[in-house]
């Protein structure tokens, strides 16, 4: 399924010069007021399904019909009520609406999940994603908060949902991964707890430069003999956008920044101020973080092995190697 679906898009050259808006904003779609659309018609065969797809900036956007009820990947929606009573408000995000114009995509994974990536069908190559804005749906949020019929329970002190978002480049080689928790109840102080009901930044920018798609996938602690009880679910919008409120990429773009090791001490050059600077794996997980740095700044990592890490300030990422 994976070749024939990179295969098809490999040859969407002609459509894909027509999204060359580099963010997807999912406001190219029109949809009646307060609706959703998950593909058009029901397959004859259900459990096979159909796939179906959407276009928004440089993306494609898959998802499977089954029936008017049964789906997974990605959908679309303008719902803005933020209240759950039942499966037909599975498509409300728990921030009320999108984060910006009227449109936002939500994702649903399951055991029938037919790799719906996001594709990026104008860079062959790949390209870097900058990252997404993200909520819960209303869906998720409201089992973490008060369980559900088919046995989640209430978050308490150490639960948590978190999404996994992999990139993979034009081979099918996978560039990293960066985890994003959707709720965090794992600290002993209980005013640290949160389950998102905001719209929140996601950087990506660590999965690298060639990335040609992207897969989401969920884990949490909430789980029985058939698999997870947190509903897999995440809305997104703003694909490949910029952050607002963050010192990243919108303000400190135009400062130079050269970065590299020497042993195991990473050394930022530049003239930026108030950027936060993180070092990843080449696998996407977080090692050492400075937040407020001013000026060229040093990161020890003593205390990692030898290897590739990613080093991600003044909105710069570069691979490093620490010996």
């Amino acid at each position: 399924m994976k070749k024939i679906l990179l295969s098809s898009i490999l040859a969407l050259s002609a459509i894909a010069a027509q999204a060359q808006e580099a963010v997807a904003t999912f406001e190219e779609i029109e949809l009646p007021a307060e609706s959703n659309w998950f593909g058009d018609t029901d397959p004859e065969d259900i459990y096979a399904g159909e796939v179906y797809d959407f276009y928004s900036g440089r993306y494609m956007f898959l998802g499977m019909r089954h029936n008017s009820g049964w789906w997974n990947g990605f959908a679309l929606s303008n719902e803005t009520s933020t209240e759950y009573a039942s499966l037909s408000d599975q498509f409300r995000s728990a921030a009320g609406g999108a984060h910006s114009g009227s449109n936002y995509a939500v994702y649903y994974y399951d055991s029938w999940d037919v790799e719906s990536r996001i594709f990026n069908v104008y860079d062959e190559e790949g390209a870097q994603v900058s990252g997404m804005y993200v909520t819960n749906a209303a869906y998720a949020l409201n089992s973490i908060l008060n369980g559900d019929a088919y046995g989640s329970t209430p978050f308490a002190t150490g639960d948590y949902f978190k999404m996994i978002v992999t990139g993979y480049d034009i081979n099918e080689t996978e560039t990293g991964k960066v985890e994003f928790y959707l709720a965090d109840y794992r600290s002993e102080v209980e005013a640290d707890h949160y389950a998102l009901n905001t719209w929140k930044w996601c950087d990506l920018r660590s999965l690298g430069n060639t990335v040609q798609s992207v897969h989401i996938t969920f884990e949490t602690t909430q789980n029985n003999a058939y698999g997870a009880l947190t509903p897999l679910y995440v809305c997104i919008d703003d694909v490949n956008g910029t952050p607002e409120d963050e010192s990243g990429i919108a303000a400190v773009a135009a400062a130079a920044a050269r970065i590299f090791a020497n042993g195991k001490v990473v050394t930022i050059d530049t003239d930026a101020r108030g950027f936060d600077a993180q070092v990843f794996t080449a696998a996407g997980t977080l090692v050492a973080s400075q937040r407020g740095c001013n000026g060229s700044t040093t990161i020890d990592l003593s205390g990692c092995a030898e290897g590739i890490y990613i080093v991600r300030a003044a909105g710069v990422a570069q691979r490093v190697a620490i010996k």
